[in-house]
């Protein structure tokens, strides 16, 4: 085993480390999530339907992600440990796989979302009341009908960015990601109302929004890899004659399990939603403004599970085993803590967040509702937070992959998702009971994976096997 310097142990360092990598994706995981609750509020002035719409179209598009997130994830574990060990060749050859997946999945998106947006809609929409429902669908196909060419752009940025994060460059990716949210902000004050002159769109005009802001951070993102002198961004697409058999079976073999992970993980979020839909148009409009604000609070969790498989996987990378251990050990402690403070604050302020989403609403019934789900959330933050941080971190940066799919899905499917449709369609519960009751899954999902990450099967070097 490597020798491993006295500094490296140190606390001092390994905060140093979370701070570099992880403030700046937090950064920008706190500005989207501003811009996701920033969506809501100017939306909310059409009224809860067109927020319930919007919600629904979102969620759509929350699907791609997820699957190119659990793509991206499965091979940046190679890319982060390739970097730790300088093989830059092998990040090339890994790029292109993700270059080539990516855009046929965000094209597949494309035309479900462009030519068959009644059909998207319909999933969510099943409340029987015919008069809401015609508006929400109409709502959803006019934001649609714009929102889906964004899914281009959108993929060619998470790649980038997953890319340069991978090999420790985050600073310039975030700020493309703040310019791009700010960016969104002042085209969706502009169109969704009409103001400066301009013609208010509606919800079109947020997915135009969407769409320009989004296409000007993947233009800056691409003209910095043109225009980078470092090696690892100067990527030949030739290099995919490189890729073996072997070399791909190798790879698939530990990102395909993170794929379907993320892939129906994902899936079972927007299943949530259709089965909340079936209670009414309100409830689909309450899930969304709680799963906005709850946005605001993954930023932390999300920058840091990032930051702790990027440093794990560096180390595990340069075979510096034990180092790799014990910060996990840190990272464990510091999610929980962090879940526990930021848990504690939701409840105390669910109220008031509550009231500032919703006050355009014509019905209470919303704001009543967001209140009381932002409280159930708050219980499960901590729970949460630490299953994030081993799946998306510790267990996954080692290739523990398989475990996690099984460790995420089964407690999901097998409880969560069967307790969304009993309780919405069979029962008559307050909507935040049935949210706080289909919540046990998490519950269930931190047992195993604690149990997993304190049998430290995932330290293990990748490159060498």
């Amino acid at each position: 085993m490597n020798s491993v310097t006295t500094d490296e142990y140190s606390d001092s360092h390994f905060y140093y480390k979370i701070l570099k990598i992880g403030a700046p994706i937090i950064l920008a995981q706190f500005m989207t999530s501003i811009l996701g609750l920033i969506d809501t509020i100017m939306v909310s002035s059409l009224g809860e339907i067109a927020v319930a719409a919007v919600g629904v179209s979102t969620s759509f598009m929350f699907l791609l992600f997820m699957i190119l997130f659990g793509l991206l994830s499965g091979l940046s574990i190679f890319v982060a440990q390739f970097w730790g060990s300088k093989d830059i060749k092998s990040i090339h050859k890994v790029y292109i796989i993700s270059i080539i997946v990516g855009a046929f999945i965000s094209t597949l998106f494309f035309i479900m979302g462009k030519f068959f947006p009644e059909f998207v809609i319909g999933l969510y929409n099943n409340s029987g009341d015919n008069g809401n429902s015609i508006i929400l669908n109409n709502f959803g196909v006019d934001y649609l009908s714009i929102a889906t060419f964004s899914y281009f752009t959108m993929t060619a940025s998470f790649m980038i960015s997953m890319w340069m994060r991978s090999v420790e460059r985050v600073i310039y990716p975030q700020t493309v990601a703040i310019v791009v949210v700010l960016l969104n902000t002042f085209l969706n004050y502009t169109l969704i109302s009409g103001n400066f002159g301009f013609e208010a769109y509606g919800v079109k005009g947020a997915a135009i929004a969407t769409l320009i802001s989004s296409s000007i951070g993947a233009s800056l993102l691409i003209l910095y890899l043109i225009k980078s002198k470092e090696e690892v961004f100067k990527i030949k697409l030739s290099t995919y004659k490189e890729i073996t058999k072997d070399f791909l079976k190798r790879i698939l073999e530990k990102a395909l399990p993170v794929a379907i992970n993320e892939t129906i993980w994902g899936l079972g979020m927007t299943v949530y939603l259709i089965a909340y839909g079936f209670i009414s148009t309100d409830s689909l409009a309450s899930i969304h403004v709680s799963n906005q604000v709850m946005g605001l609070f993954w930023v932390f969790t999300i920058g840091v599970s990032t930051a702790c498989s990027i440093m794990i996987g560096v180390k595990l990378g340069e075979n510096k085993l034990e180092l790799a251990k014990q910060w996990g050990i840190k990272f464990t402690k510091l999610t929980f803590g962090l879940g526990i403070v930021f848990g504690i604050t939701l409840f105390i302020f669910s109220d008031s967040i509550a009231t500032l989403f919703t006050k355009e609403f014509e019905s209470s019934v919303v704001g009543d509702n967001v209140s009381l789900i932002l409280k159930v959330f708050a219980f499960y933050i901590p729970i949460k937070y630490s299953n994030a941080l081993h799946i998306i971190g510790t267990l996954r940066a080692g290739g523990d992959t398989k475990f996690v799919l099984f460790a995420e899905l089964g407690p999901l499917w097998l409880v969560g998702v069967p307790l969304a449709f009993i309780l919405s369609i069979k029962t008559d519960l307050p909507l935040y009971v049935i949210v706080g009751l289909v919540n046990i899954e998490e519950l269930l999902k931190f047992f195993l994976i604690l149990g997993r990450f304190f049998q430290y099967k995932w330290v293990r070097n990748l490159t060498l096997e």
